[in-house]
């Protein structure tokens, strides 16, 4: 038997504005701040066991075509093999230079989970990850990750992550429990954020079009510096490469002469 009165949910800001949709999912769910330093309180084991979760993802990735098709295009910034012909007739490598990309990419996702604190700017980065897997003029390539592969790759990173946990004894039984309990609700949380880009839930009004568009172009030139940042970071990764390689041919000209 009810006895209050149901909360009120503005629907128009469940599609315009990112900080209430994800107030509004996490207390529907029942995520809470003790979720996030429950969350917190996994680092020192977490980290341990990114090598193995990220190889293990890859892995899984790699098992299907219509999965490890999307790392045979070229991605932002990084080619994935040398000529057009590799690319028509040979899958991508494990050891090619996208993936070990991705692999830093998702090793970078899975720290900052486990560090970051839970404001607005880390929100707009839980966003973006899962923008940044759809069409967008925003990335020089054109790849786009089908909503299924994204939510069958979520279900198998949650059962990883919560199967290594669970086996844990750093902690008690009770607090282990309650972490494994906290990782469930964020990978949910995490997949909304992901289905807000592929699932249509109904038709905008005008006035909803604008509200939506004005949050797309703040979020677009939220992913802008982000990518910028990265495209950077490649490159300044490279030119130390380079620098280092440089650095030891001309010391072995030096003895050879």
């Amino acid at each position: 038997m009810m006895t209050t009165d149901p909360a009120h949910i503005d629907r128009d800001r469940l599609y315009t504005d990112l900080q209430y949709r994800f107030d509004y999912v996490s207390q529907f769910i029942g995520f809470t701040e003790a979720d996030q330093e429950y969350i917190h309180k996994s680092a020192t084991v977490v980290t341990g066991l990114v090598p193995t979760i990220v190889d293990a993802v890859y892995d899984k990735l790699s098992n299907y075509d219509a999965t490890w098709m999307h790392f045979s295009q070229d991605q932002d910034g990084l080619q994935t093999r040398e000529s057009s012909v590799d690319r028509d007739t040979s899958p991508v490598s494990m050891g090619s230079e996208a993936i070990k990309f991705r692999k830093v990419m998702l090793t970078k996702y899975l720290k900052k989970l486990v560090t970051s604190e839970w404001n607005l700017s880390y929100l707009k980065y839980l966003d973006w990850v899962g923008h940044i897997h759809t069409s967008t003029p925003l990335k020089k390539s054109s790849i786009n990750v089908e909503y299924i592969h994204c939510n069958a790759l979520f279900g198998y990173l949650s059962s990883v992550v919560t199967g290594a946990l669970s086996k844990s004894e750093e902690w008690d039984a009770e607090t282990r429990d309650c972490i494994v309990n906290a990782y469930v609700k964020f990978f949910w949380l995490q997949n909304d954020l992901f289905s807000r880009y592929y699932v249509k839930d109904r038709v905008l009004s005008d006035k909803e079009k604008v509200a939506v568009a004005t949050s797309k172009k703040e979020k677009e030139d939220e992913i802008r510096r982000q990518l910028r940042t990265e495209s950077l970071l490649n490159a300044v990764v490279g030119m130390v490469a380079g620098a280092v390689i440089g650095a030891v041919g001309l010391r072995y000209l030096t003895r050879g002469s």
